[in-house]
């Protein structure tokens, strides 16, 4: 089922734009880490069509400028101009993740419902057999990432399942994943696959396999075990959202990260993250906002416009260098 949804019509957008005067931030951000820094140039868009007002699970932006959202009402397409829902995900329409391929298809992951396959009005969907040998391992689909050959990468709730277009291979702890709920998975610049699970972080080089789980009693390793968002920065380094807080490896050393927040500070965990055009970290919390961090200074948002910001589940950057956050409350577009 598709439903097109004009944009002058059903979806309301409000603009916002913070004006504050130069001697001011730098006096108040000098005196406190976790503010703003300069916000004269800052403007959420707040998205309240219907479907879009609710949970957000996953935001994904393809080659050709969309904006694709998933939700607990199928998918969301924003061209720029209108909203399209699409909805054709069998017994449940909950979609979890999206990723897109270098053919522009478009991968979708259900809570329920297994994969599928979209481009040009053409689904194709991929579900467990039981029955059968080749098959994906769960219906229940967490996470998809896209290496450099095309090679899709499957989170489960039953481990993680690799597809080349024709076969499935399938990981699990006997193979040596930390642990089979694989929530998060992202890809080095050198092949490696990482995999945020709720055991910790798994490195994948193709052959073996290395794990990075936490414990009370190392102060060198990751701050916390349930891994939901992974991102790579321009140098290389890692950084992991996790339960337990934000960790950044450099391939030798982990840095934590429990002070330079309000809400890290409070223990509040960390959903997702990302990195910007600018090399700049992004980080949505558990309901306390969404922090940036240029290397030097953190910066805090905790209010789109009149609205606090609800935890955000998804980061995502489009091709104009807009930032996309899906929350539990809705879907905010940020440009600067």
């Amino acid at each position: 089922m598709i439903q097109t949804i004009l944009n002058n019509k059903a979806m309301k957008t409000k603009f916002f734009k913070l004006i504050v005067l130069s001697m001011l931030v730098t006096a108040f951000s000098s005196c406190v880490n976790d503010k703003a820094g300069d916000l004269s140039t800052v403007k959420w868009n707040e998205f309240t069509t219907v479907g879009l007002n609710d949970r957000i699970y996953a935001v994904s932006c393809d080659s050709t400028k969309n904006v694709w959202v998933g939700t607990d009402n199928g998918a969301f397409k924003f061209d720029g101009q209108s909203w399209t829902n699409y909805r054709s995900f069998g017994n449940n329409s909950q979609v979890k993740a999206i990723a897109t391929d270098g053919d522009n298809n478009i991968w979708f992951g259900t809570n329920g419902a297994g994969v599928a396959k979209y481009k040009a009005g053409s689904w194709t969907y991929y579900r467990n057999d039981p029955t059968l040998p080749n098959t994906i391992s769960s219906n229940f689909i967490y996470s998809i990432a896209i290496d450099s050959y095309g090679i899709k990468w499957i989170g489960t709730d039953n481990g993680v399942c690799k597809f080349d277009g024709q076969n499935w291979t399938v990981y699990k702890v006997e193979n040596g994943l930390a642990e089979n709920h694989v929530f998060s998975i992202a890809i080095d610049k050198q092949g490696n696959k990482w995999f945020g699970t709720n055991g910790g972080v798994s490195k994948f080089n193709d052959t073996s396999w290395v794990n990075y789980v936490y414990s009370k009693d190392n102060s060198n390793g990751i701050v916390g075990n349930g891994v939901l968002g992974i991102a790579i920065d321009n140098q290389g380094n890692k950084w992991f959202a996790t339960f337990g807080g934000l960790s950044e490896f450099d391939g030798t050393t982990w840095t934590n990260f429990k002070t330079q927040t309000d809400w890290l500070k409070s223990g509040s965990p960390v959903l997702s993250a990302a990195i910007d055009a600018k090399g700049h970290k992004w980080f949505g919390s558990n309901g306390m906002g969404i922090s940036e961090f240029d290397g030097v200074k953190w910066t805090t948002y905790t209010m789109a416009n009149s609205t606090i910001i609800s935890p955000v589940n998804a980061i995502a950057k489009d091709t104009y260098g807009n930032l996309w956050f899906g929350t539990t409350s809705g879907l905010l577009e940020l440009t600067k």
